[in-house]
């Protein structure tokens, strides 16, 4: 964890998982190939499909992602893995990933932060591994 004036960088875990904003809390594009995302949607399962993901991720590979929280109010958040976490980036025109790659699959900072200079920071925001 980094701690700076108002704002500190935590990785991304099960605890935290609430913390993404609606819908990114059970978004699934990039954790679940494409037919069994339709399935998990269609059934009302993403949101612990999400859960189960990265409950499976931290174990087999670590931390996914990092989130920003500014006055312990989350800010915005990223999240990275493997290819062989991220079942979607085969779908892409430009698959096959690179088995040593790291994917960046979601970035995104609350719209009112990134005007008040959060979306600038990250040079000073760097988390500890």
């Amino acid at each position: 964890m980094v701690r700076g004036v108002g704002r500190e960088v935590s990785s991304l875990t099960l605890d935290r998982l609430q913390d993404l904003p609606d819908p990114c809390v059970s978004c699934i594009f990039w954790e679940l190939d494409p037919a069994l995302t339709a399935g998990s949607i269609a059934g009302g399962e993403s949101a612990l499909d999400k859960e189960s993901w990265l409950s499976s991720a931290l174990l087999e590979w670590g931390s996914v992602g990092q989130i920003v929280y500014v006055d312990s109010v989350p800010a915005g958040y990223i999240t990275y893995a493997p290819p062989y976490l991220v079942p979607r980036a085969a779908a892409f025109p430009t698959a096959p990933v690179a088995a040593d790659a790291v994917i960046l699959m979601t970035a995104r900072v609350a719209p009112d932060l990134a005007a008040r200079g959060l979306a600038g920071c990250s040079s000073r925001l760097r988390p500890r591994m």
